[in-house]
């Protein structure tokens, strides 16, 4: 066909020159933080190979209280029983994440995005992501059924974080979970008993909770207690006037608070301190124990130094990703798709379970902004638990 100018001018003629502009500038995405995996927070033990299926760590006991002699104008005497020297043991065992991307030849040949690059940085996100919500179940519930992906669809076919299991077996070994002790806001006795459109955190429980841990030895982070909790969760608790006490603050002009209200950014209150984590662990109401995708119930993790431990995902000393990380795996006779994948062991646990809160209350808001009920899962970017 040809044109003139004239046709050229026309709407239908003028299509056929109308071309796509490719804009190489990727769009923003979200960021995840996973806050849990901070090595000032909790034990970082790097796993060295040949060594075994499970840790076992070992904490001395303290010795007894010592008497005084009963007759020091006498002879003497030994007290009638000697001290004893015990531990208390926690194990865990050594598990394994495993995850793969095809990849396929053509694509990565032509496409204007570098497949195999973006494959390798997505694999490393995800883990972290995973481990991160590890660190909340052992917290919570000790440990979960694994989910198991489906071998003909995009779903699970287990799903995931939805049936507690504080004790298993494996290596032939049984192996219990520890958790954190679950305290309910409002003083509530149980998960069944909060009141979803009343209750709401408070400063009053922040208090007692950093009280009890303070009476169990709990060791400090810079002379706080850490809370790792939501914003929702921080958003109802600024809310919350202290009896007072922030309101004499201000009028104090104690700027600390005062720049934090300023800027809505948290702020250290009470003897904790406050850490945003844009992944919650969530509940919905009368299901306690099962993750939610955006729960109304939120659960807020309070702990003092090393009361948890998780493995680095690098270090000199071990750790689970090797250099390089990913395994490259091609099995077709003529090259036309690859996998990039791994299989690397990890293990985090509980290990000293007085020294850390699980602190479950309703938010105002657990919805993010622009959620659709016809697309409930969409803003987690594939971490529903397919429930």
């Amino acid at each position: 066909m040809s044109l003139n100018l004239a046709s050229v001018l026309t709407q239908d003629g003028g299509a056929a020159l109308v071309e796509r502009y490719l804009n190489k500038r990727l769009m923003e995405r979200r960021d995840w933080e996973t806050v849990l995996l901070n090595k000032n927070w909790g034990r970082t033990d790097p796993l060295a190979t040949y060594d075994g299926q499970w840790s076992k760590f070992t904490r001395k006991g303290r010795s007894r209280r010592p008497q005084n002699l009963p007759t020091p104008g006498g002879a003497g005497s030994d007290p009638s029983s000697g001290a004893l020297l015990a531990v208390d043991q926690v194990s865990l065992p050594i598990e394994f994440l495993q995850e793969y991307i095809d990849i396929a030849k053509t694509l990565a040949l032509t496409s204007w995005i570098n497949v195999d690059e973006w494959a390798r940085e997505e694999l490393p996100y995800a883990l972290k992501r995973r481990l991160h919500e590890f660190v909340q179940n052992r917290f919570v519930v000790g440990r979960f059924v694994p989910g198991v992906w489906s071998s003909t669809s995009t779903i699970a076919t287990t799903a995931f974080d939805q049936t507690a299991e504080a004790t298993v077996t494996l290596y032939s070994q049984s192996f219990t979970f520890l958790t954190m002790p679950k305290y309910y806001c409002n003083g509530k006795a149980a998960f069944n008993d909060l009141d979803t459109a009343v209750d709401r955190a408070n400063w009053a429980d922040v208090r007692r909770i950093r009280t009890l841990l303070i009476n169990a030895g709990a060791r400090t982070i810079n002379g706080k207690i850490v809370c790792v909790c939501s914003e929702p969760f921080w958003s109802d608790l600024s809310m919350d006037n202290d009896n007072g006490r922030i309101t004499a603050a201000i009028a104090g002009s104690w700027q600390k608070i005062i720049k934090g209200m300023e800027n809505a950014e948290v702020y250290q209150w009470a003897g904790c301190m406050f850490v945003i984590d844009d992944a919650p662990y969530t509940e919905d109401a009368n299901n306690e124990n099962k993750r939610a995708n955006f729960g109304k119930i939120h659960s807020a993790l309070f702990f003092g130094s090393k009361a948890y431990t998780w493995m680095p995902l690098t270090g000199a000393k071990g750790g689970a990703f090797k250099d390089p990380p990913l395994k490259l795996t091609n099995i077709t006779k003529t090259g036309y798709s690859y996998s990039l994948g791994y299989m690397i062991p990890y293990q985090t646990g509980i290990l000293n379970d007085t020294w850390g809160v699980v602190y479950k209350c309703p938010v105002t808001e657990n919805l993010p902004n622009g959620y659709s009920a016809a697309d409930p899962t969409r803003m987690l970017e594939r971490f529903q638990n397919y429930a």
